[in-house]
């Protein structure tokens, strides 16, 4: 189900998407972006206290407003607004204070209203329709980028119990570090780990699970080029995903998706996340992320469409207990918490720099 364009403003990646796409079709706007960026006070700060004058503020506003997007209602080709996504995911830094001109100026209220037709065109773009849609069980493809000579593992191995085992050692063992740290005012805290997907590092080993994304039309998978905190990769292996019998999927396609899920499976993260949810949300909460030992019991699979990731994604959100944070995760990224998945020895290579979208080819 589409979220509405209200719904969807309310969340900074969905708002920086918006921007970025008016700035790609009309200079007048790229200017006005500068002339924010050249204005402000500093280059990151939650939208609260960035200095920035109003007439700057309102010349940005103006600009936006007067884009013409009658094309962009039109649009078939869901790779048209890859640019945008793209835009939107790379800024995407939940460790620290948001970008000014990509992102804290989008919830000036001036911005955010001359953004709602922006937001409007999109969504009534036939080339967004599958941004709200369910899993897509035929068309899943892992990725596995190659560095230094080597093909990155799919997952950690040894299975979910033993994944499950090793995230929980390892998050358990963030948590008691940050704890030991309590005493030490949240400003001067260490970051650590920021994201909520469902990866953990430590001395059990890293726990990793199987994550996959669609092919969108001819881009091999969503994952070549939708990566927070991304490496840069220039050569990726793709292989298809198929679900042994059908999964128990829980749908993220809105920000109360998100957090009905850790409310549902809450483990506690205030120490673990206290360092660096703090910057980007100016907020020391009892902070919470889904518990993955008690969601594998329930749950084979979690979607998060890019309608859910451009809603919940960069922002606190309010659940039983405390909040919580959707970082690390990318649009349409599907996590794999079951056994009964297989992943095809079939490889298919791709490299970035080609004619294909965003540069990427298929290479063999």
């Amino acid at each position: 189900m589409r979220s509405s364009t209200h719904d969807l403003l309310d969340g900074p990646r969905f708002r920086v998407l918006c921007l970025a796409l008016v700035s790609d079709l009309d200079a007048a706007v790229q200017h006005a972006v500068q002339a924010v960026d050249a204005a402000a006070d500093q280059d990151f700060a939650l939208p609260e206290a960035v200095g920035v004058p109003a007439d700057v503020v309102a010349g940005l506003a103006s600009a936006v407003a007067a884009v013409d997007l009658a094309d962009v209602r039109g649009w078939r080709d869901p790779l048209r607004f890859l640019p945008a996504l793209g835009a939107t995911v790379d800024s995407s830094m939940p460790w620290q204070p948001p970008i000014v001109g990509a992102e804290a100026i989008t919830a000036f209220p001036v911005v955010r209203s001359a953004l709602a037709p922006v937001a409007e065109a999109v969504l009534s773009a036939p080339a967004t329709t599958w941004w709200a849609t369910d899993l897509d069980l035929d068309a899943q493809w892992v990725a596995r980028p190659v560095r230094d000579g080597e093909v990155e593992p799919v997952g950690s191995g040894g299975g979910v119990a033993a994944t499950v085992a090793r995230w929980r050692r390892n998050h358990e063992d963030d948590e008691a570090r940050g704890a030991a740290d309590r005493a030490v005012p949240v400003h001067r805290t260490a970051s650590g780990a920021w994201w909520s997907t469902p990866l953990a590092y430590g001395d059990a080993g890293a726990a990793r699970f199987i994550s996959s994304t669609r092919r969108v039309g001819s881009l091999g998978a969503g994952a070549l080029e939708l990566v927070e905190d991304g490496f840069g990769d220039d050569e990726v292996v793709l292989q298809r995903v198929s679900a042994d019998r059908e999964p128990r999927v829980w749908e993220v396609h809105s920000a109360e998706d998100w957090a009905r899920l850790v409310s549902t499976y809450p483990k506690p993260a205030r120490w673990a996340r206290r360092g660096a949810w703090w910057p980007s949300t100016g907020l020391e909460a009892d902070w919470l992320v889904p518990d993955l030992e008690a969601l594998a019991v329930d749950v084979d699979a979690v979607h998060v469409s890019v309608q859910g990731y451009l809603a919940a994604a960069g922002r606190a959100l309010e659940v039983d207990g405390g909040a919580t944070v959707l970082a690390g995760w990318a649009p349409d990224e599907t996590s794999w918490f079951t056994d009964d998945v297989t992943v095809s020895p079939v490889e298919e290579r791709w490299v970035r720099g080609g004619d294909g979208p965003s540069g990427w080819t298929r290479a063999s």
